[in-house]
This record gives C-alpha cells, sequence and structure tokens, in this order.
C-alpha cells in the first residue's frame, strides 16, 4: 500500500495519463469529423466505383434498338442520382434519345469523334461514363454524365479548422501535462520548505515543535522521522536538565555543608595560634590557615560557578563609573599584596567613564584575577593595573611577571574555577577578555564600552 502511495507511483501516474490523453485527443478529433456544426458535404456524394457498376449493369439490360427499354434504364437510374443526363446513340451514330443537359457531345458520331469525345471525358468535368447497350458494340452506347463533384469527397484533414484544432487539442494535453506536473513538484517543494524551516532551531537549546504528517510518501516518512528525532532530543534534553539539576543542588548542598565546619575550624586555628609559641608550630599554623582560607576560597568559587550556570545568581547592572570601581577594588587589595611581597604598579586614568555593569559581578571578576595572581605568579613578586581606551571602548589590564600558565580565549572557561567565573560574568555583562601567557608572564585584558 505504502508503494501505491509513493512519490514514484504518482509521478508514473501522471506520465500514464499523459500518454492516454493522446488517443483521447485522437478520438476528441474524431467526434469533431462527424459533429454536426463541423462543415457538411454540401452537395450529394456517389462513389465513382458505384456510378460505374451502375450504368454498366444498367446499359446490359437494355434491349438492342429498343428505345423503350432505354428509357425505363434512364428513368431508374435517374432516381438513384441526381442531376444527371444519359444519351442514346445507336449502332448508326444517330443519337435517338436525351435525358438532361449533356455538354460536350460532338455534332456527329463517327469512329473518330466518339474518340475524341472518349478521350476529353476521362478525369473532366462533368464525370462521363460510355457503355454498350445490351453490352453489344453494333447495338450502339450510352452515355451517363453527372457533375464531377458528387463523386469527390471532401477531404476534412486539409481543412484549416480541422488543423487548428487538431494542434488546439495537442497544446491543450502539452499545457494540462505541465500545470499537473507543475502542481505536483510544487507540492513536494512546499512540504520540503516547510520541513526545513521546522529543522531551523531560533535557539539550540529549544526544540521545534513537531510537524504534522501530510501524507504517507517519501516525504511524509521523512516528516515522521523528523519527529522521532525530536522525541529523542526532547527527552535527552529533560535528562540533561534534570542531571544538571541534581548536580548543582549537590554542588550547592556540599558548600553550604562544608561551609560549617570550616569556619569552625578557622575559630580552632586562631585559638591555637595563642598556644603555640614555637617558630615551627607557629608556622605550621600559619600554612593550616591558608590552605584553610584556600578551601574556602574554592568552596566559595563552586558555590558561585553552580549559582551562575543556573541563572540564580543575583543580577543588578546598572551605569558606573569604572575607572572610581577599579581603583575601589585595588585598594581593597593593596595590604594583600604588600604582604605578600608584591610590587604593585597603577595607571589608572580618566574619570567618568560609566559603563552598564554590575558592579558585584565586576569586583568579583578583578578578586578572581588578583587570587589568581597571588597563588600562581607569587614568584614573580609583580602586579600591574593599567587602564586604556578612547572614544567608546576601553581596556583594563593585569599584569604578572609569573611563570605563566597555558593561553586561555574568553571562549573557554579558562584555569579552575575562578576563571570559568570569570568567563560566564563577562559574557553576561558584554565584556569580552583573554589571557596572553607565556614564560615572562601573564596579561589578563578587559574590553568593555562606555554607556552613553
Amino acid at each position: 500500500m505504502r508503494k501505491l502511495n509513493s512519490l514514484t507511483a504518482r509521478y508514473i501516474l501522471i506520465v500514464l495519463l499523459a500518454i492516454i490523453m493522446l488517443p483521447v485527443a485522437m478520438l476528441a478529433s474524431g467526434v469533431l469529423y462527424i459533429s454536426p456544426w463541423y462543415k457538411k458535404q454540401d452537395e450529394p456524394y456517389y462513389p465513382s466505383y458505384e456510378v460505374v457498376d451502375t450504368w454498366h449493369k444498367e446499359s446490359k439490360k437494355m434491349m438492342p434498338h429498343d428505345v423503350q427499354s432505354v428509357k425505363k434504364a434512364f428513368s431508374k437510374v435517374e432516381k438513384s442520382y441526381k442531376s444527371t443526363a444519359m444519351v442514346y446513340v445507336n449502332g448508326n451514330g444517330e443519337t435517338v434519345l436525351k435525358e438532361g443537359a449533356p455538354v460536350n457531345l460532338p455534332t456527329e458520331w463517327n469512329a473518330m469523334t466518339t474518340m475524341d469525345f472518349m478521350k476529353s471525358s476521362i478525369d473532366s468535368d462533368p464525370f462521363t461514363v460510355v457503355s454498350y447497350v445490351g453490352g453489344k458494340k453494333e447495338a450502339g452506347f450510352v452515355i451517363l454524365q453527372m457533375p464531377r463533384s458528387y463523386i469527390t469527397a471532401i477531404n476534412r484533414d486539409e481543412n484549416p479548422l480541422y488543423d487548428f484544432l487538431t494542434f488546439l487539442l495537442s497544446i491543450i494535453i502539452i499545457v494540462l501535462f505541465l500545470l499537473i506536473s507543475w502542481f505536483f513538484f510544487r507540492s513536494i517543494r512546499r512540504r520540503l520548505l516547510r520541513l526545513q524551516d521546522a529543522m531551523e532551531m531560533p535557539n539550540a537549546r529549544n526544540v521545534p515543535p513537531k510537524i504534522q504528517i501530510s501524507r504517507k510518501d517519501e516525504i511524509g516518512a521523512l516528516e515522521q522521522s523528523f519527529n522521532n528525532m525530536l522525541t529523542a532530543l526532547e527527552e535527552s534534553q529533560q535528562n540533561e536538565r534534570e542531571e544538571e539539576s541534581a548536580r548543582r543542588k549537590l554542588i550547592a548542598d556540599l558548600s553550604h555543608d562544608l561551609r560549617t565546619p570550616l569556619t569552625a575550624l578557622k575559630a580552632q586555628i586562631y585559638s591555637l595560634k595563642k598556644e603555640v609559641h614555637s617558630q615551627k608550630g607557629e608556622e605550621t599554623i600559619a600554612l593550616a590557615d591558608e590552605k584553610i582560607h584556600y578551601l574556602g576560597e574554592l568552596i566559595e568559587n563552586l558555590l558561585s560557578y553552580s549559582l551562575l550556570t543556573s541563572n540564580k545568581y543575583p543580577y543588578k547592572p546598572e551605569k558606573t563609573d569604572i575607572v572610581r570601581l577599579v581603583r575601589t577594588t585595588v585598594a581593597c587589595w593593596y595590604d594583600r599584596l604588600e604582604e605578600e611581597g608584591f610590587e604593585v604598579d597603577i595607571e589608572i586614568q580618566g574619570d567618568d567613564i560609566k559603563s552598564n555593569i554590575d558592579v558585584n559581578w565586576f569586583q568579583r571578576m578583578i578578586d578572581n584575577v588578583i587570587q589568581n595572581v597571588i597563588r600562581h605568579a607569587k614568584d614573580g613578586q609583580f602586579i600591574g593595573f593599567y587602564m586604556e581606551g578612547k572614544g567608546e571602548e576601553y581596556k583594563i589590564s593585569v599584569v604578572d611577571h609569573g611563570p605563566g600558565f597555558t593561553n586561555t580565549s574568553g571562549n573557554k572557561h579558562g584555569r579552575g574555577i575562578g576563571m570559568s567565573i570569570i568567563a560566564l560574568m563577562a559574557e553576561a555583562m558584554n565584556i569580552k577578555w583573554k589571557v596572553d601567557s607565556n614564560e615572562n608572564g601573564t596579561t589578563f585584558k578587559f574590553y568593555y564600552k562606555k554607556s552613553l
């Protein structure tokens, strides 16, 4: 059943219909040939062989030298054929009897004039038939004449109207075939375009709606496969969302649960500092305190990353003075950087350079960069903050002289959760960023546009 509904079968049916229409056109031409409105034979038509045969039969029935039998035969023939002219010439060459209005007759009959009359009557008008009376030459002969048009049928095939109608029927058949083919392929094209539009997903996260299956053919099978693919994709995305939700919940719960023992551990370390007086003990406690502080940062970053990926991290963009915000953020870290032995170089110029950002997010980005420098580039003992630009685009650079790490662009998460948080926040605030790193140090660059 499916094969009968296929596109191939349907188009073969169209071709077969076109082939069948050719003899239909011939039949229509035949109908035109016999139709009442078509030109008829205005004059009577008598087949020439029939006229000749009839005349010969009647002449054989005539009695030689019997005028009455000739008249009787003339009368019978006259009833059968219109506009006839008949002549009886006896064996002495005398014209004995005439019926109608014969033409082209010689004034006297002899061997020469009779031969000339016979020659001139061939293929001439009127149509002339000569036969011997009683089938005997010595009894004389009889002549039958009728208009030649009576034995000539109209040749309809040579009629211009017939040719025109035949041509018109051929054109109609061709146009019908092309029209049906056009509708057929237009329907296929529309269905393919509808399927193409359905496949173009406006958002990679959204599954397009299913399409209605129009017919049970090859395209219908393709539409069904597309719907099956959408069903599988929806189930996959649903499973992915459930797994992602479970993972984020787990991370949030773990981060929350780890905060309490870390806080208690910090308090214990602080109390322990008062009880330990040896130099080695103090160094051990300081190292443990540093590791606990680092672990706290990791847990905080993990929680922030989970909130960012689930769109639950508070985001409140507003027009903010970037120069003032950078200076304030760096000032908060200045004492810590000096304690770590960093040489701090600051070149931040400009006034009233505002951009539409979230203050907390921007500070978190700068904080993560500084933490990364303290953690991975402490050997260089240098950190620089620079700001430059003109017009509508500005650049903030944070430079260190550490050993560097693998180059990371803004399209990737970067090194560690801290870099992943920078990537997510920068994308949300429409800030481009990149990292240039080699053995001589690392430079973090942030590009943002000034708000009008």
